[in-house]
């Protein structure tokens, strides 16, 4: 489980940069904890796009862009991921925050519905605010 996850638009140099300590003050970034972030872009890529969490597993999804020693990591969100939050509505981002606490829930890890909505819905806003030409977003963790 990652302790601190933060979301972020950058250049491919960029993320990599922020491997060592989390992107910098010049981006813009979305700070949370205590949950498995690579699991729920897995998850979210999943509900999102009608492809199979196994399916992602099975291609390298998401994709590593860098890992430190000390358990950081650097994830890059793909585009359809990004695509599908760009463009969801409201009631999508609700209804993905719904399902996503109730697919941890059987997982046995629980998370609340107002935690889950504003995580999805900041990641949201990111993906459609932040992102500029050459440009992508990553999630990096800790």
């Amino acid at each position: 489980m990652s302790s601190i996850v933060k979301f972020f638009a950058a250049a491919n140099e960029g993320a990599v940069d922020a491997l060592a300590g989390g992107p910098n003050s010049s981006f813009r970034a979305l700070s949370f904890g205590n949950f498995d972030a690579e699991e729920a872009l897995l998850d979210w890529e999943a509900h999102l796009t009608g492809v199979s969490f196994e399916s992602l597993v099975d291609r390298d999804f998401p994709e590593i862009i860098a890992e430190g020693d000390e358990g950081a990591s650097v994830f890059l969100l793909s585009d359809a991921l990004v695509n599908s939050l760009a463009v969801a509505s409201d009631s999508e981002v609700r209804e993905l925050a719904l399902w996503w606490v109730g697919e941890k829930s059987v997982d046995g890890f629980e998370i609340e519905l107002p935690v889950a909505s504003v995580i999805l819905q900041s990641l949201v806003d990111l993906t459609r605010e932040e992102l500029q030409p050459g440009t992508h977003v990553y999630c990096w963790t800790s």
